[in-house]
């Protein structure tokens, strides 16, 4: 009896101090579980706060930058004109710590730059003459040119935009034939093959002004944004077409607010809405998922796992991690500028952003300013 006496003493002792050590401990064991889409890795990661900034690098004064060519190291064309030769630009490099330009090529004046390739490896440029225009290629960083196509002066067509497929074999481009009212046609040239098809938008009519095309990385479907016209007044609109042999059809449409959208596979894409909703649309199944609100601007990085980000009336970027359906790990990462480009780095350790820094009272006068921002 004493011995049993002495066991549930004991034992009582042990269950008491068990039940005070985990008491003191469950504050600090909450966490929250995170259910991915599907075909979507988990990570535990959400305390790890991975876009705290570590160094931002004011850049020098550019005519246009391009993007980045390698994980520390952008392309662009630094400084307000060449002296020495009114004809021609410097295609520049500037590596870290991003203070002086480092000459790649000479440029003609008249060839404009449209897109850097998002490997950093091939620019899409247009060169005007008397003759025509010539939509080309440049490899960097040997300078060959590659002649994707020509048209003559005499045909009065405008290349109204252009843009790379996220992979970097696509190049697409729209063109506007002001000859027949505006009608409008889709270049799709393929690097890996070196062939153009050309497709001409028949469905959507020259009431509709085509503003911009994004194609997907097997090439087989467009993004176009347009003014759209009814009864009551003029729209924006963002329509999801595939390709046929010769023909675009139209499979999806939805008003927007910007024509800003990013394609996230062959299936998905994102866009802005009307009122700064950032929508992510499935083509598979139709279904359509609000992924940030208020947003102003936005850019994915390239293997699509980051997002940087701007409100509406803030002058403030933030980053996060994309997961599933999920913004994750959102933190501010600049106050004090409004971006109009932005470009995460291949590593994704690194975001060039340009854009206006916000006027001083009284002034009206925004300071245009570009910066390298790195995390830790």
């Amino acid at each position: 009896m004493v011995k049993n006496k002495r066991f549930m003493s004991w034992f009582g002792t042990l269950l008491f101090l068990i039940i005070v050590i985990s008491g003191c401990t469950l504050g600090s064991r909450s966490e929250t579980i995170i259910i991915p889409s599907k075909k979507e890795e988990y990570s535990d990661d959400q305390g790890s706060q991975q876009f705290q900034v570590k160094t931002i690098y004011p850049l020098p004064e550019s005519f246009q930058l391009l993007g980045w060519s390698a994980p520390e190291s952008v392309i662009g064309l630094f400084g307000k004109n060449n002296k020495t030769d009114s004809t021609m630009l410097n295609l520049q490099r500037l590596n870290k710590p991003y203070e002086k330009p480092e000459m790649i090529q000479r440029i003609d004046v008249n060839m404009t730059f449209q897109e850097l390739s998002p490997d950093g490896e091939n620019i899409f440029g247009i060169t005007n003459s008397a003759q025509g225009t010539s939509l080309k290629l440049i490899s960097l960083p040997d300078g060959k040119e590659i002649e994707v196509a020509s048209f003559s002066s005499s045909q009065q067509l405008y290349l109204q935009d252009s843009s790379w497929s996220n992979n970097s074999r696509y190049i697409c481009y729209l063109i506007i034939d002001a000859t027949k009212g505006g009608q409008a046609n889709v270049g799709i040239y393929d690097t890996d093959s070196g062939t153009l098809k050309t497709y001409w938008l028949k469905n959507f009519g020259t009431e509709n002004s085509l503003m911009g095309v994004n194609i997907s990385d097997d090439g087989r479907s467009l993004l176009l944004t347009m003014f759209r016209f009814n009864k009551s007044g003029r729209y924006n609109s963002i329509v999801m077409g595939t390709i046929n042999d010769s023909d675009i059809n139209i499979q999806y449409e939805h008003q927007i607010g910007s024509e800003q959208n990013a394609w996230l596979n062959n299936d998905q894409f994102v866009f802005l809405g009307t009122d700064g909703t950032l929508y992510e649309y499935d083509s598979r199944n139709g279904e359509l998922t609000v992924l940030l609100e208020k947003v102003d601007s936005f850019e994915f990085s390239q293997d699509r796992k980051n997002i940087a980000y701007s409100v509406y009336e803030k002058d403030t970027i933030f980053a996060g991690k994309f997961q599933g359906k999920n913004v994750l790990n959102e933190e501010s990462i600049y106050h004090g500028i409004i971006p109009e480009q932005i470009h995460w780095s291949p590593d994704n350790n690194s975001l060039l952003i340009y854009g206006r820094k916000s006027a001083p009272v009284g002034t009206g006068h925004p300071d245009v300013q570009s910066y390298i921002i790195t995390f830790q």
